[in-house]
């Protein structure tokens, strides 16, 4: 039998995304939540192989040090893949967001009328559907249906699962670039588009954000969706606006509402203007038009 590992780290609210920054370069993923307390979160990884706490104790502290905090200090504990799985199955109950019905294999019953089912499982990549910030870009994605806009060159950027990839497809029913830096996370993405039956619209690549030339021999596109963290958000800034075209929508999320007006600012400076701000809970969704 193989075994996940799970890594758990308590940080305040407005340090999480530093912890887990540190932390993503070197885990299958990584996400948080709240706890009882309201001034603590939990940043949560897995990992398939043995962690090297020590290592990753010390990007904490470094992370930490540099930001003027103390980090606190990393558990792990060693679970069979099936009891996280079943563990996470019960923890994620279907979901209803905006135009869609989003539930686990273990749950399918009758989708509800007029809405689009898609199935997405426990698994190592980041991107189930219950996030806020997943329900932001759903329901941005919804309002830019209801507006009667239409694409022809989407990408999902950071694609995860591949769930706002399979949105985009089965929305408009056209193919989507999906591209992440995770190898796990483009075959869970491809799995799951073969499960929804949307693979031979879904294209995932495994590639470092713009980086060389797979991304940019697709584009320019005139939809790109990127739910990542607000610091990669902002690097990518002046590479997402050279590659959306004139008219083109980029919907941004995996951002604080305390971190919306850096990012604003960002883009704006890139060339693009802001059109709408959508909150969800403490996360934020924001969509600009080039």
């Amino acid at each position: 039998m193989s075994f996940f590992w799970r890594l758990t780290c308590p940080a305040a609210l407005d340090t999480i995304e530093i912890f887990a920054d540190a932390l993503e370069p070197h885990v299958l993923s990584v996400g948080w939540f709240e706890t009882e307390n309201p001034e603590i979160w939990m940043v949560e990884a897995t990992v398939r192989e043995e962690p090297n706490i020590e290592f990753l104790q010390s990007l904490l502290n470094e992370v930490a040090s540099q930001n003027y905090l103390t980090a606190s200090q990393l558990h792990s504990e060693k679970l069979p893949d099936a009891d996280w799985l079943e563990q996470t199955w019960k923890n994620f109950p279907p979901l209803e967001i905006a135009r869609f019905y989003i539930y686990g294999s273990h749950a399918k019953g009758e989708i509800p009328a007029r809405l689009i089912g898609m199935e997405i499982n426990a698994a190592t990549a980041f991107g189930s559907g219950e996030h806020e910030t997943t329900t932001g870009c759903l329901q941005t994605l919804c309002d830019f249906d209801e507006a009667g806009l239409q694409f022809k060159k989407p990408l999902d950027m950071g694609c995860g699962s591949g769930v706002l990839a399979m949105a985009i497809a089965k929305l408009w029913q056209i193919p989507v670039l999906a591209v992440d830096n995770d190898p796990e996370s483009v075959r869970v993405a491809e799995q799951n588009a073969l499960i929804n039956e949307c693979s031979s619209l879904i294209h995932a690549v495994c590639n470092e954000g713009f980086e060389g030339g797979i991304v940019q021999s697709q584009g320019p596109f005139d939809l790109i969706v990127a739910n990542i963290l607000a610091g990669p958000l902002c690097h990518m800034a002046g590479d997402m606006v050279a590659n959306i075209l004139n008219g083109g929508h980029i919907v941004l999320s995996g951002l604080l509402t305390r971190q919306v007006d850096s990012v604003v600012a960002a883009y704006e400076s890139a060339g693009v203007t802001l059109d709408n701000i959508k909150k969800v809970g403490d996360w934020a969704t924001l969509s600009f038009k080039k």
